[in-house]
């Protein structure tokens, strides 16, 4: 493969989730905290609210923070997810790597020993051919017995040579397939997991707040109130 098969960084990913849940877990602390207030005589008289006035200016607070809540642990949960399977994925690609470089290298080796054990058949063949028109030829005495014997034992080793040679060609090339195939299963494997992990951070975003002004007001209101609520 010309590119990453795997790309990306598992422990960046670990720890923005760890980040997104214990931002979430801090909201799910504060979001307690807020529910109890209304019913807090000391903080209504803190505030110089009544219950029925801080439930009418605060009503929507427990609401929308319970969905900050739920937004990124939402989010946290989908990249605690991604991260692991894209560790494994990288894993296998390295392995893939690893077995395509000793593949190619055994392909090369086995390649050029089959392109010499090729050009031994075709001397041993010509020298066959050569022996056999002499044979043939009258007038002529023929090649000794031992020489002709000696030139078959060469071509039978020649085609020995260039059959092993080509088995070796073929379990490389195949290893070199297999190492391929592994390279694009961790591909998918990857591929898979970050749709799955982008559908949870995109239904994260759904189920979080809509109302940006909300957000900006609430955060304002929790920390002008911070000491009080933890």
């Amino acid at each position: 493969m010309d590119a990453d098969p795997t790309p990306g960084n598992p422990d960046e990913v670990r720890t923005l989730a760890d980040e997104l849940q214990t931002f979430a877990d801090d909201v799910g602390e504060a979001l307690g905290r807020v529910r109890g207030m209304a019913g807090d005589r000391a903080v209504l008289d803190w505030a110089g609210l009544s219950a029925e006035a801080f439930r009418s200016e605060f009503d929507g607070v427990p609401g929308n923070l319970e969905k900050l809540r739920t937004s990124y642990d939402m989010a946290a949960r989908a990249l605690q997810s991604y991260w692991p399977t894209l560790e494994t994925a990288q894993g296998m690609a390295d392995r893939a790597l690893d077995r395509a470089i000793a593949a190619q290298a055994d392909l090369s080796s086995a390649r050029a020993a089959l392109s010499d054990a090729q050009d031994w058949v075709n001397r041993a063949g010509e020298e066959a051919d050569r022996l056999e028109r002499e044979g043939e030829r009258e007038g002529v005495e023929p090649p000794a017995e031992a020489e002709v014997r000696a030139a078959t034992r060469d071509a039978n080793a020649a085609d020995q040579a260039a059959s092993s040679a080509q088995g070796r060609v073929d379990a490389a090339e195949e290893a070199l397939s297999a190492a391929r195939q592994l390279a694009q299963d961790a591909k998918g494997m990857r591929e898979e997991a970050a749709r799955v992990c982008a559908d949870g951070i995109d239904a994260a975003s759904d189920a979080g707040i809509q109302n940006r002004r909300w957000w900006e007001d609430a955060i304002h209101w929790v920390s002008e109130n911070w000491d009080t609520i933890v």
